[in-house]
């Protein structure tokens, strides 16, 4: 994971939260005040993998900014940010102002070129959109 002063951005869907968390507790862990932004997706509440430790880590940290979004509103757990798929318009309203960031984003093939896509034509400079996939490497085209 890049280090530096840029803002930090965590995008993950479904199990693609579990590698994130990692790289979210050692950004938070890192001295310094780089602003980080955690953004999951999930199918629903029930399904909300790790939202009390990233809740738990929101309430320690200032820098860091949460958002969720659920695919559907049904569900015990707490309400998301936002009901539906995390769209373009949606991903502008939650990236920090500067696009000069770094981007990690996880999750099933179909999100994740789509987030590539999205974030490209938010301003986000290819070079610092990275993402990883589980399993056997293939092109997101």
């Amino acid at each position: 994971m890049a280090t530096g002063d840029k803002p930090l951005v965590l995008i993950s869907g479904g199990v693609g939260i579990t590698p994130t968390l990692a790289m979210l507790d050692a950004a938070l862990a890192a001295p310094g005040e780089r602003p980080v932004h955690f953004i999951h997706c999930a199918r629903n509440a029930d399904v909300h993998a790790f939202r009390a430790h990233v809740d738990a880590q929101a309430a320690r940290h200032p820098r860091l900014q949460v958002f969720y979004c659920h695919d559907e509103a049904q569900g015990t757990g707490a309400a998301p940010h936002a009901v539906g798929r995390l769209d373009r318009a949606r991903l502008q309203d939650w990236l920090p102002a500067d696009r000069d960031l770094d981007a990690y984003f996880l999750g099933p093939k179909p999100f994740m070129a789509q987030l590539r896509r999205d974030l490209h034509a938010l301003g986000v400079p290819p070079a610092q959109s990275r993402y990883e996939f589980f399993g056997p490497t293939s092109a997101l085209e």
